[in-house]
């Protein structure tokens, strides 16, 4: 049975219960298949539709809401689902069109909702006149969530429903409420939350301003699984219901619940009305008839009969005195200094004068003014004394000033001659028009300003100020603006000067830092070679290994040479001591003169390219100085291009010659280039070099009237571009002062890009594959791993150590770590400075592998940090290069002997 909705001979069936008709169209609109379901209609039959074109039988506004969905239908590939109107004759159809897209054609899925369209609109006739029924009843529904303790509200009682829900927590609602009616109101909502809906509550909120009376009903309770309460009802306007009801009852409340003392009395003096605060000052009951005391007789505002009979006769029928003060009224009451009344006659519905009295306490007040002018004297002294200017305007008042004591401008004004006046009777048309605006602004958008300018003195000194500019707003007086400025001339001054200094301190002890460190291990690195090699050729009797000690010797100190080199261009180019001699320069035979004096130099597996161009080009400079630019960007190229190649050429560029050098190496990442022409930076760690030699070229060439740039991609290569100017007709000789090389042409291993790899090497990973398996570790050869990326450094320790130790070399710090692991080595040499893994890190892995092994720092850093970040990492001792064969064999056996194993002689 499980099966039958799925059974394809019931397909047929089941369309028929279920589907809606489907018309099948062609790109044009022609029907091509069709099969009607669930629709009884006489225009809808496949004799009539079948082969004809449908969109041209629609009417024509059906026709122009369907075709643009058709041909979207087609162009996108998208699905459509809209409902039209179709009016055919004197009948009107609704129906569902969702056109789908079927290989190149639209399936059309037809679906007729006439009834339902009809009953819609039926409905909405319905809601419409209950809408109109709400709006003239003034009621609205309502609905409460005790668990969000909110209000929702809906409907048209003119009192905060609308057409749209509204919600409003109930403790903001609560505030609506007057505060006489909140209790009562609590009250009925705590028992309409238990389940007891069956009265209603009239109570009055405080909305915009007015006063409203509200009705609520609840017809509809709830209870949710956890416990929170759903109610509604019905909410009704009865403001005009209750006002007409209630207009003596409100008058007489507020009577009685005002701070005033509020009380009525014959001409004799007998008392018709005293409110509760009148009862309280003259200690009258609530209880007790007011009608049997006489207002003279209890202490009140006349304390004996004569001065009743003046009062009564002062005031005439018909008049109002308003404002008098009587001092120390109550003498029961001697905290109250002051009471400020007003009293008129009322003739009563029997003819006869009724004087109502009206007084409040003005304690406060009068001690509030005493306050006041103490502060103000005070503040008046500070403000005076303060080294800040202040101005006050009258916004309503058309900006006049009501305060002011300096400005930056017209300092002098006093504040008398300024009240009533404003920007524009002391300041010029332009400059008071400019403040205008500005006041105008902050006015109308209550934006506070705040800024520091610099302006002028009477004198025309220039001053720093620091401005506020700002809207005042109170319910006791008109807005006002505040202007208040202040002088911050030295403050921003000293400022200034502080951050020039504290700029130059930074980058001054950044650049010694970085400098010290990088001349620290490039002058070791080379000094260490010369010193190790230089002692073993002393003592070596073959004359070819002597020769190739000697050559070791030779090339380090040719790059200590280098080296000093850069420096003293350094030195020279920071006291403007170079000279150019500019004279016209054919590029052709110089670039070849650069291919024959580097392409020995070529790392193995890369080849320099000279790339030639126009062979009659001249340019505008000084050769040697180009000849060093080039050189030393082919040689930094060759530092970082293990394959591929290494080319260089130039071009014709506008009104100038673009010189051009790209590799295939390493790359640079995006977020250093910007630094390889700066001083002292280098950007990769693991090469050798200062950080001076880009540097030293961009000089060369903005000194020439040039430009250099640099372009890179990681992986794929870099590539350096500058330009010269072309020759002039007239050939000039000129001498700058401006700093550069005097030593001659740098050669490839002195170009520095601030980014440093490793060299060439210049000899294979070796492995002595002799087996000790079954020895004694007493009687074989020990094994020394010798991490060292430089070769000349590793032949060093070999030339010292080979004869008497099997010696095995990692050329960087992660296969050093794979080496030890294959090895088992009974010591390590360790450099600090390698590449991908440097040597503190492959030291700290090691040590979780092997808490024993015995490690060796052997590097050019010299300074205690340095030894002291070793040791932390897990070496047993810290060897600085140069060192000397005599310290590094005695470390050696010092820590093999402390393992048990032998070291030999």
């Amino acid at each position: 049975m499980k099966n039958i909705l799925k059974n394809a001979e019931n397909a047929e069936k089941l369309l028929e219960l279920t589907s809606d008709t489907m018309i099948l169209l062609d790109r044009n609109g022609i029907c091509v298949d069709i099969a009607v379901h669930n629709a009884d209609l006489w225009f809808l039959k496949e004799n009539q539709l079948l082969g004809r074109n449908i969109l041209q039988l629609l009417p024509s506004v059906t026709y122009r809401q369907v075709y643009p969905e058709f041909k979207k239908v087609l162009a996108y590939k998208e699905v459509s689902a809209r409902n039209y109107e179709l009016t055919i004759g004197s009948e009107t159809y609704f129906f569902k069109c969702i056109m789908r897209p079927y290989e190149d054609m639209v399936l059309c899925q037809y679906r007729d909702i006439t009834e339902r369209s009809q009953r819609k609109r039926e409905l909405e006739k319905k809601n419409h006149e209950l809408n109109e029924i709400q709006k003239a009843a003034l009621i609205g529904r309502w609905k409460y969530n005790s668990g969000r303790q909110c209000f929702y509200y809906t409907g048209h009682s003119g009192v905060m429903c609308t057409a749209e829900e509204q919600e409003i927590p109930l403790q903001d609602y609560t505030m609506y409420i007057l505060p006489e009616d909140r209790e009562i109101f609590g009250k009925w909502l705590a028992q309409n939350i238990q389940g007891n809906t069956e009265n209603s509550i009239d109570y009055r909120i405080l909305f915009k301003k007015r006063i409203f009376y509200i009705r609520l009903k609840t017809f509809s309770h709830e209870t949710l699984p956890d416990g929170t309460g759903i109610l509604e009802g019905y909410i009704q306007n009865i403001t005009d219901i209750q006002q007409r009801r209630n207009d003596i009852t409100l008058l007489t409340h507020a009577i009685n619940n005002s701070t005033e003392d509020i009380f009525a009395a014959r001409e004799d003096g007998t008392l018709v009305f005293a409110n509760r605060r009148f009862r309280e000052h003259h200690n009258i009951s609530i209880t007790d008839d007011v009608s049997t005391l006489n207002i003279y007789r209890i202490n009140a505002n006349a304390q004996d009969e004569n001065s009743w009979q003046r009062l009564i006769k002062s005031l005439r029928k018909g008049e109002k005195r308003n404002g008098f003060i009587l001092y120390h009224p109550l003498p029961e009451h001697p905290e109250v200094l002051a009471m400020e009344g007003s009293a008129y006659w009322v003739t009563s519905d029997k003819g006869e004068a009724i004087l109502w009295g009206f007084s409040r306490d003005i304690t406060q007040r009068i001690r509030n003014e005493q306050q006041i002018k103490r502060f103000s004297q005070i503040l008046d002294k500070t403000i005076e004394n303060l080294p800040a200017g202040i101005v006050v305007k009258d916004i309503q008042s058309d900006f006049k000033y009501l305060y002011r004591n300096r400005e930056s401008y017209n300092r002098n004004i006093p504040l008398k001659e300024a009240l009533g006046k404003d920007d524009f009777d002391f300041y010029p048309p332009e400059l008071a028009q400019e403040k205008r605006k500005q006041d105008v602004e902050i006015a109308r958008t209550g934006i506070e300003k705040h800024w520091i300018t610099e302006e002028h003195d009477q004198n025309g000194k220039s001053i720093f100020l620091d401005k506020r500019k700002m809207r005042i707003e109170s319910n006791d007086f008109p807005p006002i603006l505040l202007s208040i400025e202040w002088d911050i001339t030295e403050m921003e001054r000293m400022k200034r000067e502080l951050l020039v200094a504290k700029e130059k301190a930074e980058t001054s002890d950044q650049l010694k830092s970085a400098f010290l460190a990088n001349m620290s291990h490039e002058i070791r690195t080379p000094l260490n070679a010369i010193v190790g090699f230089s002692r073993i050729i002393a003592e070596s009797t073959d004359a070819e290994e002597r020769q190739n000690y000697y050559d070791i010797v030779e090339a380090n100190n040719e790059r200590l040479l280098q080296l000093i080199n850069e420096i003293l261009d350094l030195s020279k180019i920071e006291a403007g001591i170079v000279e150019f001699t500019i004279t016209p320069v054919r590029l052709h035979p110089l670039c070849k003169e650069i291919h024959d004096a580097l392409k020995f130099r070529c790392p193995e597996g890369v080849e320099l390219v000279y790339e030639a161009s126009d062979e009659e080009i001249t340019v505008e400079g000084d050769k040697n100085r180009i000849f060093q630019v080039i050189s030393n960007l082919i040689g930094n190229a060759f530092k970082f291009t293990t394959r591929g190649s290494v080319g260089y050429g130039y071009r014709r560029k506008g009104n100038g010659i673009e010189f051009y050098v790209s590799d295939t190496g390493i790359g640079i990442q995006t977020d250093k280039l910007a630094k390889v022409f700066e001083r002292f930076v280098k950007v990769n760690t693991f090469a050798q070099g200062t950080g001076l030699g880009l540097s030293i070229c961009k000089t060369i060439i903005e000194r020439l009237g040039g430009t250099i740039s640099v372009c890179s991609e990681v992986g794929k290569g870099t590539t350096f571009t500058f330009t010269l100017p072309l020759a002039k007709d007239k050939r000039e000789t000129a001498e700058e002062q401006n700093p550069v090389s005097e030593t001659g042409f740098n050669t490839p291993g002195n170009a520095e890009t601030g980014n440093n790899t490793y060299g060439p090497d210049e000899e294979t990973h070796e492995h002595q594959a002799t087996q000790t398996t079954g020895a004694s570790r007493s009687t074989r050869q020990p094994t020394i791993l010798i991490a060292e990326d430089t070769d000349s450094n590793y032949i060093l320790v070999k030339a010292i150590l080979g004869k008497s130790y099997h010696l095995e070399r990692a050329k960087d710090g992660m296969e050093a770590v794979t080496m030890f692991e294959e090895l088992h080595p009974d010591l390590i040499l360790m450099d600090m400075k390698m590449p991908n893994l440097n040597g503190l890190d492959a030291t700290k892995i090691i040590r979780e592998l092997s808490p024993g092994i015995p490690i060796i720092a052997l590097t050019a850093y010299a300074y205690e940090h340095d030894r002291q970040a070793a040791l932390d990492a897990g070496c047993n001792d810290f060897l600085i290069k140069p060192y000397t064969q005599e310290i590094l064999k005695e470390l050696i056996n010092k820590y093999l002997k402390q393992t048990g194993v032998s070291s030999p002689g």
